[in-house]
């Protein structure tokens, strides 16, 4: 079995996610939120752990059932519900002042023109909004109904990619995201870029973290120029 692992001269993306399924199982998920839910769910979920990103996503949604009424909001009011989150007070801002854009720019809170553009310019668009980054962007136009081919690239693949040599280790979100697109194998569909995000980010919670890694017990260690074989 090493053998054939150390012959292995596919590159390194499909080798790192058969690794990783064979350790963690699949990691499919088939919720999925619509554009406008998902954008304000990781608006909140940024540098944020996820249990407190979806508590106080559920409790915005109790309170505003219509998204429309949260971009009418005033950031106060929006700031006593989401105070738990970090940075809430910029967020309190930005959340009204991205839906209030899109209304502007499309007639309706609604995304869904975003399936009528390519890749690249569906990021440009959702790049525009205030406090939307590479990553929202990303997993708005991956995770939601939209299902487009974006990798969401967030700090534990930063880490990740920087430790197996996949990027530069002083890569930022933008820098991370166009270099590991680059590297995917076209045949991936959106599904498989979910599941390849989610893989890793398990990988760098558990057991690739940022200030302890576990080398000895990682599955990619002989992929990795810091552990070695």
């Amino acid at each position: 079995m090493q053998l054939s692992l150390a012959l292995d001269d596919r590159p390194l993306l499909p080798r790192i996610r058969d690794r990783l399924l064979a350790r963690l199982g699949p990691r499919r998920d088939g919720r999925r939120r619509d554009p406008v839910s998902q954008l304000v769910r990781s608006m909140l979920g940024s540098k944020t752990r996820d249990e407190v990103a979806r508590r106080i996503f559920r409790e915005l949604r109790r309170r505003y059932p219509s998204w429309d009424g949260l971009g009418e909001a005033s950031p106060r009011a929006i700031l006593r519900i989401i105070w738990p989150v970090n940075l809430a007070e910029p967020k309190a801002e930005q959340l009204p002042q991205a839906l209030r854009m899109i209304v502007a720019c499309t007639g309706r809170l609604g995304l869904d023109h975003l399936a009528d553009l390519d890749e690249e310019a569906a990021m440009q668009w959702l790049r525009r909004l205030p406090g939307v980054g590479s990553k929202i962007a990303a997993a708005v136009l991956n995770f939601s109904t939209l299902r487009r081919r974006a990798l969401v690239v967030d700090t534990h693949l930063l880490r990740l990619g920087g430790r197996l040599g996949l990027l530069p280790l002083d890569a930022d979100y933008d820098a991370g995201y166009e270099q590991l697109m680059r590297q995917l194998p076209d045949a991936w569909d959106a599904d498989d870029l979910a599941e390849l995000h989610r893989l890793m980010k398990l990988l760098g919670q558990t057991i690739c973290t940022a200030h302890a890694p576990a080398c000895g017990a990682c599955p990619l260690r002989d992929l990795c120029p810091r552990c070695g074989v």
